[in-house]
């Protein structure tokens, strides 16, 4: 049987140099979460789902609102790329506008119109999926109003049968490590096989408390653009993640500055949990 035919998950992270896309797809019944909607001027995820997989999303996650997440949102507008539903949290948008460059604020002003078209939804695929997050205001207190957007970003827990993914937006160090302190949070992100790394894998998303706590994942997907040089290095190495198998040599971090969009297959043979990682 042609592995087309059978369940699985797909997981795509996809190359948008500086921002997040990611895409989640389970079959046979082709539902599809899309978390953020990071692009770049060669490359739409929404058109790339539309065109190449003939997708579209039925739930859109976004973590939080910075035009780097939002900025296939034109895209999104459309009536032939746009998502069934849309789950994010409300922040004063004023605050959010203010004093970001006139391309950030269009993009965010798009986006504050799309939420007027599209219904408030929660995830309603085969697997299970949950959302830790401070809301912007405890994020300003808790931890200062220059960073309180990047803080207040979504952690999406996405479990399938025995296949665990965590996407942790922008969050910061501080943030991350707060939340592991959650018995509850921790209990959800504790066995993450996939970490999609915070904060585009920049130091300043960077803790160890993540392998400490929550044990480490396989593998740690790191969306980032070719000219960043702030990648922490603790993501490479065996002290944090357990390492697969990528074109035949064991990584610990995958990233789309070196390996492009990344594609990971989640199946099941002979009755074991399976998995196959490539590059587009």
């Amino acid at each position: 049987m042609n592995r087309t035919e059978l369940n699985r998950v797909e997981l795509i992270l996809h190359n948008v140099g500086h921002g997040l896309a990611v895409s989640i797809i389970e079959y046979p019944t082709k539902y599809v979460t899309q978390i953020d909607l990071g692009s770049d001027d060669a490359y739409s995820p929404l058109e790339y789902l539309s065109r190449t997989r003939r997708l579209r999303s039925d739930i859109l996650y976004v973590t939080h609102p910075h035009s780097d997440h939002l900025s296939d949102v034109g895209n999104a507008l459309d009536k032939s790329y746009c998502t069934d539903s849309l789950y994010y949290q409300e922040y004063d948008w004023d605050d959010v506008v203010r004093g970001q460059p006139e391309e950030a604020k269009e993009i965010i002003n798009s986006f504050i119109k799309l939420k007027t078209q599209v219904r408030s939804g929660d995830y309603k695929g085969s697997g299970e999926l949950k959302v830790w997050r401070w809301t912007p205001e405890n994020a300003r207190k808790t931890f200062g109003e220059s960073s309180y957007i990047n803080n207040s970003s979504l952690l999406i827990v996405y479990k399938w049968q025995d296949f665990k993914i965590s996407v942790c937006g922008d969050l910061e160090t501080q943030a991350v490590e707060r939340m592991t302190e959650f018995e509850d949070a921790l209990n959800d992100i504790k066995g993450t096989d996939i970490l999609v790394a915070p904060h585009h894998g920049h130091k300043e998303g960077y803790t160890a408390k993540w392998a400490e706590r929550a044990g480490k994942p396989y593998v740690s997907l790191i969306s980032v653009q070719s000219r960043d040089d702030s990648v922490a290095s603790g993501y490479s190495s065996p002290d944090f993640a357990r390492g697969v198998l990528f074109n035949g040599e064991t990584r610990y971090a995958l990233s789309t500055r070196k390996d492009g969009t990344l594609v990971v297959i989640m199946f099941y043979a002979d009755g074991k949990p399976q998995w196959t990682f490539k590059s587009e």
